[in-house]
């Protein structure tokens, strides 16, 4: 009988090859010979009507712009493969890899501090982190679930609000002691402001919100991620509108202060999102109800016991 489609031996030395970008490294994560990573290489390509997939370059091989797209095609389908073989070799029906793709920022500076919590208590469950999504991208097969920063605007998923939507004026303790005084809002006119370009009307809220003129906070750097901005902050680069979830470590050693100004509350945060058929599996239903239940604890509010609603 013809097969339509490669054989798995094929597909994981291209995917190998792809990954590692040398035949030979290639071999020894496989425990194979190059040789025969070669010889699967070039099944693969005659399989496919002689189209070169790979192609030299010095001691390694890159991906032709054909091979490229190819792989970009299967690496889920085979990363898909690999999460369902572990979660079947575990033998309980509680245990699995989860994957989760999750904006920096938070992944880095809320979620992994408190990942040995959730890790004593459900120690069958397996975490694995994957690249951030754009927030045009559709959750890719592999990937489990995605934390994503927005005003709750991804169709086809259920997204649970988690956290961050209070924002706090930050500047660096050395900042105000060393050269300004800042204790009232209107302090801050003239100086530097530091702004987030997913967050573009927080300054422009945060303004109006203290009776000072819009033009007034429109200036000053952009940055794309968190971290990067809460450094500049942190160096004396100008003062920051941040997350308050984000910077609760340098609040409480003193790095930062917020000198003047109450919170104000945007229409953006922190989401969970994922596929309905997601809530089935018992090690991801384990972490979604720890993951909003410390959301909830971060914000001051109580737990929703609410089930998830598609949106």
């Amino acid at each position: 009988m013809k097969r339509d489609c490669p054989t798995i031996q094929e597909l994981l030395a291209f995917d190998a090859v792809a990954r590692h970008e040398s035949v030979t490294l290639a071999a020894g994560a496989l425990c194979i010979t190059a040789s025969a990573v070669s010889k699967q290489i070039a099944g693969l390509e005659a399989f496919l009507g002689g189209r070169e997939l790979l192609q030299r370059n010095g001691r390694g091989v890159q991906l032709t712009p054909q091979g490229q797209v190819y792989w970009q095609k299967i690496a889920g389908g085979l990363r898909a493969i690999e999460t369902a073989t572990f979660e079947a070799r575990s033998g309980d029906a509680g245990a699995g890899l989860l994957t989760l793709a999750s904006v920096p920022t938070f992944l880095t500076k809320w979620l992994i501090p408190r990942l040995p919590a959730f890790s004593k208590k459900s120690r069958q469950v397996t975490l694995s982190f994957s690249r951030h999504l754009e927030h045009t991208e559709g959750i890719p097969v592999g990937v489990d679930a995605a934390i994503r920063y927005g005003t709750d605007s991804w169709p086809g998923v259920v997204s649970e609000y988690i956290a961050g939507r209070e924002f706090v004026l930050i500047v660096a303790r050395s900042l105000v002691e060393e050269r300004h005084q800042i204790s009232q809002p209107a302090d801050i006119l003239g100086h530097t402001l530091l702004h987030h370009e997913g967050a573009p009307t927080a300054w422009r809220q945060w303004a109006s919100e203290h009776d000072i003129a819009e033009n007034y906070t429109m200036s000053g750097p952009r940055f794309a991620q968190y971290s990067s901005l809460i450094q500049a902050a942190v160096n004396g680069l100008g003062i920051g509108l941040v997350p308050r979830i984000l910077v609760q470590a340098e609040l409480t050693e003193g790095v930062l202060l917020t000198p003047c100004g109450s919170p104000v509350s945007v229409d953006q945060g922190h989401y969970l999102c994922y596929r309905p058929d997601r809530v089935a599996l018992p090690g991801f239903a384990a972490f979604r109800t720890w993951l909003l239940e410390q959301g909830a604890e971060s914000r001051g509010a109580e737990p929703s016991r609410c089930p998830p609603a598609v949106r």
